[in-house]
């Protein structure tokens, strides 16, 4: 039997750690907050006074505690780190520079790679389209002439209440109806839309209606957590020769 080193950890076996906002809300099933959205185990951390308004303004202030609370799960044993707000794309950089554990802090990190692969304006769906400007794309390592329609789902009534306001109780199917009616707003207002991207962490369970309502692909927290998963840990293949 192989010989084990003691870690600074509680448990073992981790794949991915994630970063989390002082934020109270249901996180359903598929929400980057609920551990059943994964086939592995993730482990969760709160990062003390990281709340949604702090993220959204990029509050330098709060970027040792991410940094120190991203520390943690390495020192645990992770593989990898992301987190359960897209606009930690705020503080990518600086985690990625103090870490020997890969990062990925934010959905949008996805959209050069989406954007090389279609033809057509990437549509971005976020809770707050006034966190989104040039140097949030540019943090994302988005391209000046890549083409990116931001939508907002601030002014949905029930996302605005359950999500952004914390109400405390979510309708899903509300919600869903909401999210599916914004995007195909955005699909028909532009019609050569190659993909679509959600950067809020509560889309996911939503992405697969968006799909069939767009016929178009949907990337969102969780398909980049499972895309970097798949690398990290490669299983050997058998079968037939």
């Amino acid at each position: 039997m192989p010989t084990y080193q003691v870690r600074q950890a509680d448990s073992y076996g981790h794949a991915v750690g994630v970063l989390l906002l002082e934020y109270r809300a249901p996180f359903i099933p598929g929400d980057v907050g609920n551990a059943s959205s994964y086939q592995y185990p993730v482990l969760f951390k709160t990062v003390p006074g990281l709340t949604f308004e702090k993220v959204l303004s990029s509050d330098a202030e709060l970027e040792e505690r991410v940094i120190e609370a991203a520390q943690e799960l390495q020192s645990a044993g992770v593989r990898g780190i992301s987190s359960d707000c897209g606009f930690l794309i705020n503080y990518q950089d600086a985690v990625r520079k103090r870490l020997k554990t890969p990062a990925f802090m934010s959905s949008l990190l996805q959209i050069p790679f989406v954007a090389a692969t279609v033809n057509g304006p990437i549509g971005v769906m976020v809770a707050a389209a006034s966190g989104v400007g040039n140097r949030v794309l540019e943090l994302a390592g988005v391209r000046t002439e890549t083409q990116v329609v931001i939508k907002g789902l601030e002014d949905q009534p029930h996302f605005k209440e359950a999500i952004l306001e914390q109400g405390g109780t979510l309708n899903s199917d509300v919600i869903e109806k909401e999210v599916v009616g914004v995007a195909q707003r955005m699909v028909k207002e532009h019609p050569d839309m190659g993909a679509i991207i959600m950067e809020c962490s509560l889309l996911p369970p939503y992405a697969k209606a968006v799909q069939q309502a767009t016929q178009l692909p949907v990337f969102d927290f969780i398909t980049m957590i499972d895309y970097f998963t798949a690398g990290a840990h490669r299983k050997a293949y058998s079968g037939y020769y």
